[in-house]
């Protein structure tokens, strides 16, 4: 299996492509990256690399891949994303892209930097001694890999992360408009409350247009929000 092909990450400063040139830096392969006012531009990545990774937001796919369209040979290069969508980000990359696609999501952070028990879902994707290759760089490295359709994907993703974040943000803009700010409310916290207040730390540190992003881009969300509408028509839940 040929292992001498190079890899260019577009985003490659951002903290998860700075974790992904780590990872493969590691497995021995020659890295490149482009990002804004740093490293390469998009164009000369293009050309010095086989593998080609969106690490990127989600709005952005179109707008780089227009950028290097004219330089994807689709017989040579395979192009990789790590996106927390799936099935628009697939329709884009086909779109500019014929060639072979390798669509994944890591389920973490960079912090966890490609450690072993992680999981990492990989989509419906083209054969290509690449892929075959960065496959077999994840099963080495023991992460827990898990094959999907991109609808399953995404069907998955709007109860794991874009009903998540809807509702939490929703119970939110509730307290704000009751009580302006939570120090106000600090004397009648219960512990149930405080566990609460500790994983708002995962919203707060997300950026904005990515909590946008996985909330109104994932198609199966209005499915989640009228799900729980009937919940709430109700009033009140079936405890046992």
């Amino acid at each position: 299996m040929k292992s001498d092909f190079k890899i260019g990450i577009v985003g490659g400063n951002g903290s998860m492509g700075r974790s992904l040139k780590k990872f493969f830096q590691r497995n021995g392969f020659q890295v490149y990256i482009s990002d804004v006012d740093k490293g390469l531009t998009n164009e000369e990545l293009t050309k010095r690399s086989d593998l080609i990774i969106l690490s990127v937001p989600l709005n952005l796919y179109s707008r780089v891949l227009s950028e290097i369209t004219h330089l994807l040979n689709e017989k040579t290069h395979v192009l990789m994303d790590i996106g927390s969508l799936k099935v628009n980000q697939i329709k884009i990359m086909k779109k500019y892209f014929k060639g072979a696609i390798f669509p994944t999501h890591p389920l973490f952070g960079p912090d966890k930097d490609f450690q072993k028990g992680e999981t990492i879902i990989v989509c419906e994707h083209d054969n290509h001694y690449i892929i075959d290759t960065i496959l077999s760089c994840f099963e080495n490295q023991q992460l827990n890999i898990v094959k999907l359709t991109s609808e399953e994907h995404d069907e998955i993703m709007s109860y794991m992360h874009s009903f998540y974040y809807f509702i939490n943000i929703s119970y939110l803009k509730m307290l704000k408009e009751k009580f302006n700010n939570l120090s106000s409310i600090e004397n009648f916290k219960t512990t149930s409350f405080k566990h609460f207040e500790k994983n708002l730390d995962n919203i707060f540190n997300t950026p904005l247009w990515l909590i946008e992003s996985l909330i109104y881009e994932n198609p199966f969300f209005n499915q989640r929000v009228k799900e729980f509408s009937k919940i709430l028509e109700l009033k009140k839940i079936d405890i046992k």
